[in-house]
């Protein structure tokens, strides 16, 4: 039986279990999956979540743990895994290669024969990173890999030279409180955000909690905006807009336009609270319609001990400006 492109289903319309958009083809696939981890992310044929976690127990070094990146087919919502070397924390796929990115490094893997092809430093070290230096995020610009890499800023990571060609510190006041967590590119820009690594008394200067913009063209930092809440951990980005979320459940939205020029940049529409009790993971998904993220939530009575994750889609209208 033959099979088609996520985009393809569309013109073709020879699945009927698929609506009659692209975006509500992605909804559905992930409301097939049967379980969320970490994040949610998509390239044409499949729908991508991965799972482990940053510290077990009181090691005072990390140690690589490894994990499930778990994946469903638009096609057939078939749905397969395979196990990383270490906790699975982004995906992403260019020249029909897939990057999984843990906190070790960047495995590339051969979805087709589900094998792991080379796995990759994320920095410039030799990938012995201490607490919060890891790698969190990454996005494609061109031929490179941006890598929101925790305290140690961002790193480039160059797809034909397999290797991390530039290292550049976010905060020109050199303050290792503040962690890379997200990253989105829009155009030659990427927006990398920064939560606090710890708080700091009252009295104290606050460590940088907001957004850094690069210009990825000259590979140099254009603007530093300060002064966002605690939390601050995934970004999306489209041609017009920034979609900020924090760990505390709310999430705002910004005009690219304003971020990139506006002395005094506020968000254009905030949510307080999605329409869901618990923590949302982090790295959401988005395309034109749904905003689709993994949320980790208290076991109700009679559930056992463990944190469910739990999948929320949700219309992009409700957070965007009118």
């Amino acid at each position: 039986m033959k099979t088609f492109s996520l985009f393809t289903i569309l013109v073709l319309m020879t699945a009927p279990s698929f609506a009659a958009s692209a975006s509500d083809a992605m909804k559905q696939a992930v409301e097939q999956l049967s379980s969320c981890g970490n994040f949610l992310r998509a390239d044409q044929q499949f729908i991508y979540t991965g799972f482990g976690s940053y510290w077990t127990g009181s090691q005072s070094s990390r140690s690589p743990q490894p994990s499930v990146l778990r994946f469903i087919d638009f096609n057939t919502f078939k749905e397969n895994q395979v196990l990383a070397n270490d906790s699975v924390i982004d995906v992403l796929t260019h020249q029909n290669k897939t990057y999984v990115l843990t906190y070790s490094g960047i495995e590339e893997w051969d979805m087709a024969a589900r094998q792991r092809v080379a796995t990759y430093h994320t920095n410039s070290t030799d990938g012995r990173y201490a607490d919060e230096e890891h790698a969190q995020s990454f996005a494609v610009y061109q031929n490179k890999l941006v890598i929101a890499h925790g305290r140690l800023g961002v790193s480039i990571f160059d797809l034909n030279l397999k290797r991390v060609t530039l290292t550049i510190p976010l905060i020109s006041q050199g303050s290792l409180e503040s962690v890379a967590r997200g990253v989105a590119v829009s155009g030659q820009h990427a927006f990398i955000v920064l939560d606090s690594y710890t708080l700091v008394s009252p009295t104290q200067k606050a460590p940088f909690r907001g957004i850094v913009v690069i210009d990825l063209k000259t590979e140099t930092v254009i603007r530093e905006i300060d002064g966002l809440p605690p939390g601050l951990d995934s970004v999306n980005a489209d041609q017009k807009s920034l979609v900020l979320s924090f760990y505390g459940n709310p999430i705002w939205t910004y005009s690219i336009d304003s971020v990139l020029t506006a002395k005094n940049v506020k968000p254009t529409l905030r949510i307080f609270k999605f329409p869901l009790e618990g923590t949302p993971k982090g790295k959401a998904l988005m395309d034109d319609k749904y905003y689709y993220t993994c949320f980790s939530q208290m076991p109700g009575p009679g559930e056992g001990s463990y944190y469910k994750k739990t999948k929320l889609v949700m219309n992009r209208s409700q957070f965007m400006p009118k």
